[in-house]
This record gives structure tokens, C-alpha cells and sequence, in this order.
């Protein structure tokens, strides 16, 4: 179990902070009113704490003796304090950053810094600079947000890295480089990625307001001096990730069904397209299935339309788990889906949908209204036709003969 730790002598702020973390978190929150009770609960805790909260000013440390005692565990904190910290504040601690004491909006603050750490194990970071001390500094700083970082001495390398790694979001990059600087690696990242996929800051010592213009206009998203403070450099930080979450929501709403999380009719068409003219011009297979319920209505008339919901959603568990990465799986309306699949073999892709008809007939929801158990019918194509909408026909073909046949299998149209 992972756990938010508290230190503060306040019992109000302690009982603020854990009532808004538990609701909005669903966290294990400990709290430790003194520096004795924190280093207790730290040799108790170590291992799953995730954040701590802490005090700057507490009875036993009104120096901000405490954070000492978190930073050698490597625990990312967020210091609680009454006043603006200094420029240096956060140099050579663990300290992700501080939050002034001013009522629930600090509150708020504080959790969606917690959220940004626990969604940073996610999170790649690629550093690009000619310079070991320098790109050591800011990999330093990454770390403490929990973010997981590579390194490229060039722009050379960094798109090497960029073509083999790819869950990196965020580039920060140096201007002046050998064989290929910062401003030419960002020209050629803006023809393979868009600035809502990968974002760049560029970084440079030079004053100079041209060289922040030009970085600017051909892609980068933000902009850092090398003189930075460590405060900036995480402001800057947080802002550009929670700039990718926002266009990543954005496209999530747009893209995916709102109740299983699965893609949508309008998503499968636009990119299932392309999946399937890089599988024709690649000489590459391609397979689609389209799988339903079997008696749906039965269960909405039994159970209800809520029940019904979560046999859908259960759909969207089961299919979802079977098929790889690169394999697009959608909700097409109902209790519908639809696969597109390529790069993979046709008994393989059989005895997946084998594998999902088997375990949807041994598969128990347990529900407040009882235990439900229901089949599914699949029917797919294997054939390549003049376009995606006649393999979608064909696999509903398919997907009819299944029905008609008693439902609970899989069938093909050829």
C-alpha cells in the first residue's frame, strides 16, 4: 500500500490535508505532529511512502531540521510554510516544491502536485546537452519529481533515442551542440511529432531574445535560460506536462467512449484507415473482428440497464486484455466492438478470439442485483478487401452467420 505522509503540529492542517487526499486521492495518509514521531513513522514507512507534507517550522525543528531527516530517504516533499521561500529554498533537498499556508487553494495545490508525482513513474524524459555537468543537473532535478530520464550528448543521438524510446514526452534540450545543435533537432522532432505529443523546451545561455524567437517559431513549447532556479525549472516542468495531460483529455474526449474507455466508431475509422494502407503497402496482414453479446436485452430486462452497462464494460476489460499494443479495439455502438489487427499471424490471431469467446463462457460478474454470466459471438475476416469498410462487412457477416448458427462462436467470412 502506498502512503502520504503528513507532518505538521497543527491537528487542523493535519485533519485538512488528510480529509482532501483520502477523497480525492484514495490514499493511506500517516501524519506525524514532530520531527521524533516523522522519523519514527519514516523507519516504519520507507519503502511505500510516496510523498511527504511537511512543516517547515514544527516545536522540536524550527529550522526546517525535518526536511533533512526526509531528503536522505529520497522521499519527494512539498513544504508547508507562511511566508515566499528564498530563490536558493529548494537547492540540494528533495523538495519538489513549497506551498504557502493559505486555506483550502493550498490544499488543492498540494494534491495535484501528489497527482504529478504519481503519474510521473509513467514518464520519460529525454536530456539533451554536450555538457555531462550540466545535463546531470537537470536529470538530478527530474528525479526528484520521479520522472525517468535518458541522455544524448547531441541532437544526433537524441533522435537515435527518440526513434527507439517511445513513451518520451518531454525534451529538454541545449542549444549549442556538436553535429547537430538544439534548434536544428527541434526542426526535424516538429516533422515527426506534434507539440501535443512531445513537448520541447529549449534551453541556451545566450541572452540573445533572437535565439529564443526562432526556437519558438519552429516548435518549440517553452523556453529556459541556463541560469535557472530550481523553482522555475519545476514551474516550467509541471506547466508542460500538465499541458500534454489537457491535449491528451482533450483527444480522450473526442476520441474514446465515455463508459468503457475503449476508442469510438468515428477513431476506429480514421486511424484503422491508416493501419490498414500501411498493411497493404507493407504486404503485411491484416485481420478484423467484430464481437457482440449474446441475449443482450435479456439482461437489460432482467437486470436492468445499469447491470447491462457493466456487461459492456466487462466486454471492454476482457477484449482488451487479449490483444497487443498496436492492435485497435473500439466500441462501436451497444454492446458492439470492433478489432483491427496487423503484423501477426492468422492462427494466432484465431486462438485469441478463442481465447476471449472461452473465457467470456466460464467468466461470473458478481453484481448487488447477482451473479450474471453471458456469451459472446464473433465473427472476423481474413481476407484483404479494397477497403477497411468491406473487412468490417465481411467480419459482421461473419458475425451474423454466429448468431444465427446458436451463438457462443467464433465464425469467418472469406
Amino acid at each position: 500500500m502506498k502512503h502520504i505522509l503528513i507532518v505538521d503540529d497543527s491537528k487542523t492542517v493535519c485533519a485538512a490535508l488528510n480529509k482532501i487526499i483520502s477523497e480525492k486521492l484514495q490514499f493511506h495518509v500517516i501524519i506525524a505532529n514532530n520531527k521524533k514521531e516523522c522519523e519514527e513513522k519514516l523507519l516504519q514507512y520507507k519503502q511505500t511512502i510516496t510523498v511527504a507534507i511537511v512543516s517547515l517550522a514544527l516545536i522540536d525543528a524550527p529550522n526546517g531540521e525535518v526536511i533533512d531527516s526526509i531528503s536522505k530517504y529520497k522521499i519527494p516533499s512539498i513544504v508547508l510554510t507562511g511566508t515566499v521561500m528564498k530563490e536558493n529554498f529548494l537547492k540540494d533537498k528533495f523538495i519538489i516544491d513549497y506551498v504557502i499556508k493559505e486555506g483550502r487553494f493550498s490544499y488543492e495545490y498540494i494534491v495535484s502536485l501528489i497527482k504529478r508525482v504519481i503519474a510521473n513513474y509513467q514518464i520519460e524524459v529525454l536530456v539533451v546537452d554536450d555538457s555531462k555537468v550540466a545535463a546531470l543537473q537537470i536529470v538530478n532535478l527530474l528525479k526528484r519529481y520521479q520522472l525517468n530520464c535518458s541522455y544524448a550528448a547531441d541532437g544526433n543521438e537524441a533522435l537515435q533515442i527518440l526513434k527507439n524510446k517511445k513513451n518520451i514526452k518531454l525534451i529538454f534540450t541545449d542549444f549549442n551542440m556538436p553535429n547537430l545543435n538544439g534548434l536544428e533537432l527541434t526542426k526535424k522532432i516538429r516533422q515527426i511529432y506534434s507539440k501535443d505529443l512531445l513537448a520541447v523546451v529549449a534551453m541556451t545561455s545566450d541572452t540573445s531574445h533572437n535565439v529564443v524567437a526562432q526556437f519558438l517559431k519552429h516548435g518549440a513549447n517553452d523556453f529556459l535560460y541556463k541560469n535557472f532556479s530550481e523553482e522555475e525549472f519545476f514551474a516550467r516542468l509541471n506547466s508542460n506536462l500538465e499541458m500534454l495531460e489537457l491535449f491528451q483529455t482533450t483527444k480522450d474526449k473526442i476520441n474514446k467512449d465515455y463508459m468503457t474507455g475503449m476508442f469510438n466508431r468515428r477513431y476506429f475509422f480514421d486511424e484503422g484507415n491508416k493501419l490498414y494502407l500501411d498493411a497493404i503497402n507493407n504486404g503485411d496482414s491484416v485481420f478484423v473482428a467484430m464481437l457482440d453479446i449474446d441475449n443482450f436485452k435479456n439482461i437489460n430486462d432482467t437486470y436492468g440497464h445499469d447491470i447491462g452497462d457493466i456487461a459492456i464494460c466487462e466486454v471492454a476489460k476482457i477484449v482488451n486484455k487479449y490483444f497487443i499494443d498496436d492492435a485497435i479495439i473500439s466500441r462501436f455502438g451497444g454492446e458492439e466492438f470492433c478489432v483491427i489487427q496487423s503484423k501477426i499471424d492468422e492462427e494466432e490471431f484465431i486462438g485469441i478470439l478463442e481465447k476471449i469467446r472461452e473465457e467470456f463462457e466460464s467468466n461470473i460478474i458478481k453484481t448487488l442485483k447477482g451473479d450474471i454470466q453471458y456469451t459472446v459471438s464473433i465473427g472476423y475476416t481474413i481476407e484483404v478487401e479494397n477497403c477497411l469498410d468491406d473487412m468490417v462487412n465481411l467480419s459482421d457477416e461473419g458475425l451474423y452467420i454466429a448468431k444465427n448458427n446458436g451463438r457462443n462462436q467464433v465464425r469467418c467470412i472469406q
